[in-house]
């Protein structure tokens, strides 16, 4: 049994701005007009994360007492952009012929680990057709303060179906330098695919074990991403 780990902003779909911009007017409904996510990156970045260092860079030390109500804004403000907002999340290249190859593979289990609220999931999955009810696995950045336990998260969840977390059989699909590196912590292998923000020379960079322009490449499976 193998286990695959989907990130999903950048890797399964481009969400166009909208979680930004639900996020910057959750906070300053919270916070007043100087909150701000200029210069916070994104690429690989857990949401609670990116709450913080915007709450910092306003003088609050301590954002912990925020932090509950901003969520529970910004998934509000998360619903509103999708219905209504118009720059829509789009699905990536090769996502759709990936996914159900993988569903029809009886050795492959699907996972994800991303950095977005596990309550935001469903909401941007569903915007762009893909059904959250595949994923049998997941972490989300409300379960654990970084991406590497994330991706030791979903190995228990998949030691917890019987399985042997063995991690040379885990791989972490993802666009930034911090899928690469919460593989690499983990001992799991990592794919890589230049459809977020960084560039196929920059993600060879960090060492992936395969690199992708987009996940129309994924098929035939890359037999090389198991060593």
């Amino acid at each position: 049994m193998r286990l695959v780990l989907f990130d999903i902003d950048g890797t399964l779909l481009r969400a166009q701005g909208v979680g930004a911009r639900a996020m910057e007017r959750a906070g300053r409904r919270l916070l007043g007009p100087a909150f701000t996510l200029d210069g916070i990156d994104f690429g690989g970045a857990l949401d609670p994360w990116i709450f913080r260092q915007a709450v910092q860079r306003l003088g609050h030390d301590d954002a912990s007492n925020l932090h509950g109500p901003f969520r529970e804004s910004y998934l509000v403000e998360l619903a509103l952009e999708l219905e209504r907002g118009e720059r829509r999340p789009v699905i990536l290249p090769g996502v759709p012929a990936a996914l159900a190859a993988l569903r029809d593979d009886p050795t492959a289990m699907l996972g994800l680990v991303t950095g977005n609220y596990a309550s935001a999931v469903p909401l941007k999955l569903r915007a762009v057709g893909i059904d959250p009810q595949q994923f049998v696995i997941g972490a989300f950045g409300d379960d654990a303060p970084t991406r590497p336990d994330l991706v030791r998260l979903a190995m228990e969840q998949w030691r917890a179906r019987g399985v042997d977390p063995d991690p040379r059989r885990v791989v972490v699909i993802g666009d930034t330098p911090r899928d690469i590196d919460c593989a690499k912590k983990n001992g799991c292998r990592s794919i890589a695919v230049a459809t977020g923000w960084h560039t196929v020379e920059q993600l060879e960079a960090n060492g992936p074990d395969v690199v992708l322009r987009d996940l129309t490449a994924l098929l035939p499976w890359p037999d090389q991403v198991w060593g």
